[in-house]
């Protein structure tokens, strides 16, 4: 993963300020283990005693994303949730109950995107894979 000081650095490299608000939301971001909303991190940042609205949070978000600092994923309840963005790609196992993400630790694509180039000679330069399902404690619940 790129290092905390590379991705504070990328702001200033793009002639964006590195504020508190934006250092302390990739802090959260590179611990969070799964992705958060931006109203999560709002709530992190308050207990936190960060000073910033939700509008602030949003706006910050959405700047990491066009910087290519944070992925964005809408969720099927609609909700987008961010992730901290590092060397390679993530893909995720999505529970439609709970709603609780559990990133999966191998790329299962890679034999599917060697067959698609060879057959359509397409330039693939990336993917996203989301699994939906109910997760083993929800399906306990049903």
């Amino acid at each position: 993963m790129v290092q905390k000081q590379g991705k504070e650095n990328a702001f200033t490299r793009r002639g964006c300020k590195n504020t508190k608000s934006r250092k302390a939301i990739i802090s959260l971001l590179e611990k969070a283990e799964t992705p958060l909303s931006a109203e999560e991190i709002f709530l992190q940042l308050k207990e936190a005693g960060v000073s910033a609205n939700l509008s602030t949070v949003y706006r910050n978000l959405e700047l990491m994303e066009s910087l290519g600092l944070a992925g964005k994923m809408v969720m099927n309840d609609g909700k987008a949730r961010f992730e901290i963005t590092g060397e390679g790609h993530k893909h995720h196992l999505i529970c439609t109950s709970c709603h609780k993400m559990i990133a999966i630790d191998f790329c299962p694509m890679e034999s599917l995107q060697k067959d698609v180039i060879d057959k359509t000679n397409f330039d693939i330069t990336g993917h996203k894979l989301e699994l939906y399902g109910v997760c083993p404690e929800c399906r306990k619940t049903e």
